[in-house]
């Protein structure tokens, strides 16, 4: 399931929840089938994994119910969480044998991603050319791209000293990945690379001597200065950003920047106006209409407002107050640490596992600070699904790693 999920999930519709919601099932139905003598002991780590799974769910009910409109259709994203519990259990409990060609599930999807920028696109602002999918906008669709991307050159040897052929589908889905990005001109995204640079040359650096730790994140920094020199879409997006700070010091609000600068204001405005619980389900959008007549926004900003704050927390946390904040960060803090232990796991394969996902947890946190990540069923089916899978991975082959120490 897991080595066919990205791609599918970035051609199709629904196949995202789809996928995630059978893989939800048949987990739990593997999990009842078995004798209770055959289940794997759930210690803390997991323990405090399956609580931070079922946290967002109990925020957005415990809110929406407190504020007397249960508001059931903002329950549904949250709910995606919940369903990969079982897949979590199960894949602790399942042969690591067939889980060991799951590294190919990225550089497939991150390939889909680049076949549909190339052939299936849909253009999404006519006037600078922001392609997506068809049913993900270019912000959405750019950063998976990216994920996608890392996450095949994270997974070289993950398993096993990779063949020729999978070493070259790899990097293909590295480049993929990256250029499927750089196409839709999502540059929030690219905010995330310097931190997965970091954890990668943290990891890789144990042990290296001094000279590779000092000259390896130079020969990083002059790689992204070679790339912003080289690309003028780099160079364009990013001087965007400061052409619409300086409007927006001026007074010109209603750009790309300012926007945003606007929502994120007043989101923190209505968070300290009802901290606990929030304004229920959907309260920053029904607010916006208010917020412009006050004048605490322009018109403009209201309306793309309605749409999302362009930031999960804010987002959180003007809905659901501060509960729903803590779910929400306990959703990206508890898997990564959950990772970082695993990284000192004796078996590779739960170091590799633990390692793809601890670059997936920081990659989605950092793509939250500049859209909801979790708006669109289909995003917050990926990351739930593909963050449950590399945990029950890494879970696994760490038991059977420390089994076969034991003896």
């Amino acid at each position: 399931m897991l080595l066919t999920y990205p791609a599918l999930a970035m051609l199709f519709d629904g196949a995202a929840s789809a996928l995630m919601i059978a893989a939800g099932v048949l987990s739990l139905a593997a999990l009842l089938a078995r004798r209770s003598g055959d289940h794997a002991r759930v210690d803390g780590l997991a323990l405090a994994f399956c609580i931070a799974l079922a946290a967002p769910l109990a925020a957005v009910a415990l809110s929406t119910l407190a504020h007397g409109h249960p508001t059931f259709p903002v329950w549904d994203s949250p709910s995606r969480f919940l369903f990969v519990i079982p897949v979590f259990l199960a894949l602790r409990r399942a042969s690591t044998r067939p889980l060991a060609w799951a590294d190919l599930a990225f550089p497939i999807g991150a390939l889909a991603t680049l076949f549909i920028a190339l052939f299936l696109s849909r253009d999404w602002s006519a006037g600078d050319h922001r392609i997506g999918s068809k049913f993900l906008n270019p912000i959405h669709f750019g950063d998976l791209a990216l994920a996608f991307g890392v996450l095949s050159a994270a997974a070289l040897n993950w398993w096993r000293k990779d063949k020729p052929w999978v070493v070259a589908l790899k990097i293909a889905g590295l480049f993929a990945g990256l250029a499927t990005s750089l196409l839709t001109g999502s540059r929030g995204g690219w905010i995330a690379l310097p931190f997965v640079l970091a954890i990668v040359l943290w990891q890789r650096g144990r042990g290296k001597s001094l000279r590779w730790k000092v000259l390896a994140p130079l020969a990083i920094v002059a790689l992204f200065a070679i790339v912003y020199g080289a690309s003028s879409t780099v160079r364009e997006r990013i001087d965007i950003v400061s052409a619409n700070l300086t409007q927006y010091q001026h007074g010109h609000e209603d750009t790309s920047v300012g926007v945003r600068l606007q929502l994120y204001k007043v989101a923190v405005e209505l968070v300290q106006e009802h901290p606990v619980l929030g304004l229920g389900g959907h309260g920053f959008r029904d607010a916006m209409d208010s917020m412009a007549r006050q004048g605490r926004l322009t018109p403009a900003a209201a309306q793309l407002g309605k749409g999302e704050v362009h930031n999960q927390l804010l987002a959180y946390m003007t809905d659901y107050g501060i509960v729903g904040g803590l779910a929400l960060l306990a959703i990206y803090f508890v898997p990564g640490f959950f990772f970082a232990r695993r990284l000192k796991s004796p078996s590779p394969a739960a170091r590799g596992a633990a390692m793809l996902g601890l670059l997936f947890a920081v990659m989605f946190f950092v793509f939250g600070l500049t859209v909801e990540t979790f708006d669109l069923k289909g995003t917050v089916s990926i990351y739930a699904l593909i963050v449950a899978a590399l945990a029950g991975i890494a879970d696994r082959a760490n038991s059977d790693a420390s089994n076969s120490s034991s003896f």
